[in-house]
């Protein structure tokens, strides 16, 4: 664990590098002046970004890829035009998620998770997993998850933290006898790493209220004509040049005061741009391979430095050479409660368009597109040997990928017992920087209503 803090001239001095350096890149570039930088583009920068613009402040906004959305994923198939949502697949029904889209000129209606037939499959080695099914969580669970209100919409925990939750998710199941619902519990697909050592912390922040009333009750919208990249689509073309798409900060300098602001160099595809701002938002995983060039100081690093996000990839792939209309579910055959072996895919889910299946890929490590699709392909090909029905010779073709990485990061037991989640609570407003996302919690409407919380502290210092 670190714990030093830097002294007032030292932090000078990495300040007037900082402004060295941030000038040098930038000399000449085109300066953008906002009342509010935003970094990144999903869920939580566009909510900030819209609402922002409504309370009459500017905005820029840096996102590194070409579109915003950051987890929403769609494809839209060539021959159709029918759109594939391979990353968020529904929003919770609640009246900041209506009143978000409809402001974004969406058209809402209730929402389902896919369903059909699930076949449970060791991907290893392509034999079935027998007399196997996933059953609903028990009111063991339910009660559990009460336990720790202070879990359902953020991760302000008390001190001491009770240590039950610093256990495996093994090993809480064994100590308070969740047998019946381990295999409920390891079955939640959009989960990176290795289930069984997830802390039970982060089951029950996300596998909280919001989300059981998602599976169990089915209080759950969705855009009326399925294309969930639209509200993202219509965010972009109503905030147009405040978006720099393609874009990446690289380098920055941040104030201690109000009145400092922040200055932000960025490399975008018409030339770098200097933006200064009166704030900064980051909405992005609160990493340090993410914030190295906004000149963390060493009270930043320390706390910045304990986080890492999970690695997971989704992807659309065609011509599978399998019998459609069913999921192909990865299980071990040997397993604790049969979680699948890692790297893998977690499942192929079927789509609106016959052939076409949707498919989501997690690892221990980080790896490439091309790594991703590799064992993507190679995992297919082993199915088609052992699956009744299949075609052989079918060669399948992988025409969509997005990686999620690094995904919902966390901290460890010991950082997370030193109080890193209280520390980084604290940072809030500090050197003008605020930071959202999907640090402290995971579905869209609880991303959405964290950050709304935040926007008048922001606005306020805005103002100071």
């Amino acid at each position: 664990m670190k714990s030093s803090f830097a002294s007032s001239s030292s932090l000078g001095l990495v300040v007037s590098a900082l402004a060295s350096k941030c000038a040098a890149q930038c000399q000449n570039a085109e300066v953008i002046t906002r009342d509010v930088a935003i970094i990144g583009g999903g869920a939580t920068g566009t909510y900030a970004a819209i609402n922002l613009k409504d309370k009459g402040k500017s905005i820029v906004m840096v996102e590194r890829k070409g579109e915003l959305g950051g987890h929403t994923a769609t494809y839209h198939d060539p021959a159709t035009g029918t759109p594939i949502n391979y990353g968020l697949q529904v929003y919770y029904d609640d009246q900041l998620s209506r009143d978000f889209l409809t402001r974004l000129n969406i058209t809402v209606s209730k929402g389902e998770f896919p369903h059909s037939k699930p076949v449970y499959i060791d991907f290893t080695d392509g034999s079935p997993v027998e007399n196997y099914s996933v059953p609903a969580l028990k009111d063991d669970y339910i009660q559990e998850l009460h336990k720790y209100p202070y879990l359902e919409s953020g991760i302000e925990l008390p001190d001491p933290v009770p240590e039950d939750l610093l256990l495996s998710w093994s090993d809480y199941i064994k100590k308070f006898n969740l047998s019946d619902d381990a295999v409920a519990t390891y079955s939640r697909p959009a989960v990176a790493g290795d289930l069984t050592k997830i802390l039970a912390l982060f089951v029950f922040n996300n596998l909280n209220t919001v989300m059981l009333e998602e599976e169990m009750n089915g209080k759950t919208v969705v855009n009326a004509n399925g294309d969930y990249a639209e509200p993202y689509r219509n965010a972009l073309a109503e905030l147009g040049s405040d978006v720099l798409l393609h874009s990446t900060v690289i380098s920055g300098q941040r104030g201690s005061k109000p009145s400092d602001g922040v200055k932000l160099c960025v490399a975008t595809p018409e030339g770098n741009k200097r933006i200064v701002a009166k704030q900064l938002i980051v909405a992005m995983p609160p990493v340090l391979k993410n914030l190295d060039p906004f000149g963390l100081d060493e009270r930043e690093q320390n706390i910045i430095s304990e986080f890492e996000g999970g690695n997971y990839y989704t992807g659309v792939v065609t011509n599978l050479g399998l019998p459609t209309g069913c999921s192909y579910v990865n299980r071990g055959q040997a397993t604790e409660a049969h979680v699948a072996t890692l790297p893998g895919n977690v499942m192929f889910n079927p789509t609106k368009v016959d052939g076409t299946y949707y498919y989501w890929y997690t690892s221990l490590t980080p790896l490439s597109r091309s790594e991703v699709e590799a064992a993507t392909y190679a995992t297919l090909k082993r199915l088609q040997k052992t699956v009744d029905g299949a075609d052989e010779t079918a060669e399948p073709r992988l025409v969509a990928y997005n990686s999620h990485t690094p995904l919902h990061p966390t901290a460890d037991a010991d950082a997370i017992r030193g109080g890193v989640y209280r520390d980084m609570y604290a940072l809030q407003g500090y050197r003008n920087t605020w930071y959202t996302g999907s640090l402290m919690v995971t579905g869209s409407s609880q991303l959405w209503n964290i950050t709304s919380q935040l926007l008048p502290n922001i606005i306020a210092a805005t103002e100071q």
